[in-house]
């Protein structure tokens, strides 16, 4: 059962009681994240994140490390361009323990100067190995590109430049700019009493105030473009997309499916044609993601550098097909179907539940059904599928980024 509590001084608490189930997963989660920086802040949401594990003004860090495992669950953070969330898993037996933990980390950072220099070295060294990682860091030189000169287009841990001028000073100040009750969702899923969540969030954020003012958000804004970086690789790896509804807008139900349809599962057009029968390469695929106010349908894939050409001509001639011919009952019907039976498998997991929870309250300041967004994918028309791929499919205002040992002088999706 949904249940929802708005507190005194803004933060809600968002809870669905599961009885048959053992665990609980609890987020507390703010609505901030790499797209709030500044060029100079840059990956400091990120370190803050960090940091929230690093001692408290009741924990020190190694105390935090006992106390989380002691629980025998699980308990992290991450942050992305829009949110930064503080959560665990454990039996529902300890929920009080584990809401005590991430609450004092979230409200009792010291920022220990010491900690703070062992923890940028840290970092620095996770941005390294990102950009080591070349089927990931070629996703960090496509938002790059193709967001331009704006904080969503900035990586979110930062770069080694900006992460090494962070001062303590500097972190509380973007603390106090950006961590504000009102945009913080308490949300928590699996066996649980609502109003007991309520009483622990009460008492640990009653005190928690900020008169500071948020910066707006800039509005997102993307261009088109083809972009080469050679490195000396065994393959090639490119990520090539376009504009997609944002988060609030009916039509991702359309993109939903049409993402499936393209490229989404093992059944899709892109991996049948290019991995099964021509077998041009091991790694393709399509991917949405819909933010608060923009949305990205892109394919990704990894490719030997012969293969190259071919592949960016299959990928072409499967996007004129779909938006020529369309698609069929048949196809968008089982693309239904594979979206019906992911959504109520990943309704066992009690994390899933709660991100859910917590993504459904900052994006729409409600709760959705499974079965009303089932309901909206089943009202999908083939008719509107290939009328939307007009647009989201439209190569021209595409972005496509390659990373590999490309010598080509020019690559062009569209």
């Amino acid at each position: 059962m949904y249940q929802k509590t708005v507190l005194p001084h803004g933060i809600r608490v968002v809870t669905e009681a599961l009885p048959h189930f053992h665990s609980v997963s609890l987020g507390i989660w703010l609505n901030t994240g790499s797209r709030d920086e500044t060029a100079g802040e840059n990956g400091m949401a990120h370190f803050l994140e960090h940091m929230a594990f690093k001692g408290t003004g009741r924990r020190s860090a190694s105390e935090l490390a006992c106390q989380i495992d002691q629980l025998g669950g699980t308990a992290n953070a991450f942050t992305t361009q829009e949110n930064t969330c503080f959560h665990g898993k454990v039996l529902a037996a300890e929920l009080p323990r584990l809401f005590d933990l991430l609450s004092d980390i979230l409200l009792n950072p010291v920022y220990d100067t010491a900690e703070l220099e062992k923890e940028r070295q840290v970092i620095l060294q996770e941005i390294d190995e990102l950009e080591d990682t070349p089927d990931e860091y070629v996703h960090v030189l496509f938002n790059r590109h193709f967001y331009g000169d704006s904080a969503f287009g900035r990586p979110i841990m930062g770069s080694a430049d900006t992460v090494c001028n962070f001062t303590r000073l500097l972190l509380l100040d973007y603390r106090q700019s950006h961590y504000h009750p009102q945009d913080i969702v308490i949300a928590a899923a699996g066996r649980l009493e609502h109003e007991a969540l309520v009483n622990l969030a009460a008492a640990a954020f009653g005190d928690f105030h900020n008169c500071r003012c948020s910066r707006p958000r800039q509005k997102v804004a993307t261009y088109p473009g083809a972009h080469n970086f050679l490195k000396d690789l065994e393959q090639v790896h490119l990520v090539a997309g376009g504009k997609a509804p944002a988060a609030g807008e009916d039509s991702r139900y359309m993109a939903i499916l049409l993402n499936l349809i393209l490229g989404g599962n093992m059944s899709s057009r892109l991996f049948q044609e290019i991995r099964e029968r021509q077998g041009l390469c091991y790694s393709i695929y399509s991917f949405l993601h819909c933010f608060s106010d923009a949305g990205l349908l892109a394919i990704s894939a990894s490719v030997s550098p012969e293969n190259f050409e071919q592949l960016l001509d299959t990928i072409r001639r499967e996007i004129e097909a779909l938006k020529t011919t369309g698609v069929s009952p048949q196809e968008l019907q089982a693309a239904v179907d594979y979206s019906r039976a992911s959504l109520y498998l990943s309704a066992e997991d009690s994390d899933n539940r709660m991100m859910r929870l917590a993504r459904n309250e900052l994006s729409f300041g409600h709760y959705l059904s499974y079965e009303e967004i089932i309901d909206h994918l089943a009202s999908v028309t083939p008719h509107q599928i290939i009328e939307k791929a007009q647009d989201w499919l439209d190569l021209g205002s595409w972005q496509i980024v390659c990373l590999g040992p490309l010598k080509a002088s020019t690559i062009s999706i569209g």
